[in-house]
């Protein structure tokens, strides 16, 4: 029997200080839209089918 094996990825995200501002946006960088990001990533390149096998054990730690 194949036990379960954990993947993890490791980003680091650079914001650029000289984009244009519009207002007061300010970028806001949190677990939630990290995550939904990655998904909406997912989803894009690999499908539902794709997307469904992968959230079983995803998790987005900050």
């Amino acid at each position: 029997m194949v036990g379960f094996r954990n993947r993890y990825m490791v980003m680091e995200v650079f914001v650029n200080p000289n984009r244009d501002k519009v207002g007061n946006d300010s970028i806001i960088i949190t677990q939630f839209n990290v995550s939904k990001a990655v998904k909406d990533s997912l989803l894009e390149n690999f499908g539902e089918c794709g997307l469904a096998s992968s959230l079983g054990s995803f998790q987005g730690k900050c």
